[in-house]
């Protein structure tokens, strides 16, 4: 395998990306790849906040401090964000590779290949929100891809709703690749693969509905 992340290949044709990874003893580019994965990740969350998606409780303070003081906070929100973004870009990566390798006799190499593939859908459902928010005004609650907007129909319970708005078609695409790539490479039974893929993110989800619902909590 070559240094190149053939994300479009690994995306849409799977089976061939499938079975040339399992048949390849050494997985060239890895640790490089992973690298630029994460900066990416930054750079997206980085992009983000500077359009102002996220720091809507920096508005609310726009008339009881003064402009430079405000500039400043935006400043530090651009970089906290763009830090968090290395964080999740490194998460992302390295524990669904870590879980699924603990469980299965793959090379670490091989689990981190296999989000390479995850990890841009999660980027670019962040990206396409970007205009969405800047055009409609709409927060990732409300985003048109994920069930925050039903659940803001059905509950008044807040933790629920922000739950139910990290599910979206997005994450449903992420799940599919990762278990298409492990139902394959693993040999394992499809049922025990699809459980392992669907508990690791179900996880993940109640632990950023968790942040984002702590988050929105404080703003208030």
């Amino acid at each position: 395998m070559n240094n190149r992340v053939e994300v479009l290949r690994g995306l849409f044709n799977y089976k061939y990306y499938t079975y040339k990874l399992r048949d390849t003893e050494h997985v060239s580019g890895v640790w490089k790849n992973t690298l630029l994965l994460i900066l990416l990740s930054g750079l997206v969350f980085g992009i983000s906040a500077y359009f102002g998606i996220g720091s809507e409780y920096l508005s609310k303070k726009l008339t009881s401090i003064s402009r430079e003081e405000y500039e400043l906070q935006k400043l530090l929100f651009m970089a906290g964000q763009t830090i968090l973004g290395l964080v999740f870009g490194a998460i992302m990566l390295f524990l669904p590779a870590l879980f699924f390798w603990t469980l299965s006799d793959l090379e670490l190499n091989k689990l981190l290949t296999v989000q390479f593939f995850v990890l841009p859908i999660y980027l670019f459902e962040k990206l396409i929100m970007i205009p969405l928010a800047l055009s409609l005004g709409l927060t990732q609650v409300s985003s048109p891809f994920a069930l925050g907007t039903i659940a803001q129909y059905i509950t008044g319970n807040d933790f629920i709703i922000y739950f139910l708005a990290t599910l979206s078609i997005f994450k449903v695409w992420a799940i599919f690749i990762e278990y298409k790539y492990l139902k394959m490479l693993t040999g394992k039974n499809p049922k025990i693969v699809l459980l392992m893929v669907i508990g690791l993110n179900l996880i993940i989800w109640l632990f950023s509905a968790l942040v984002s619902f702590i988050q929105f909590d404080k703003i208030l």
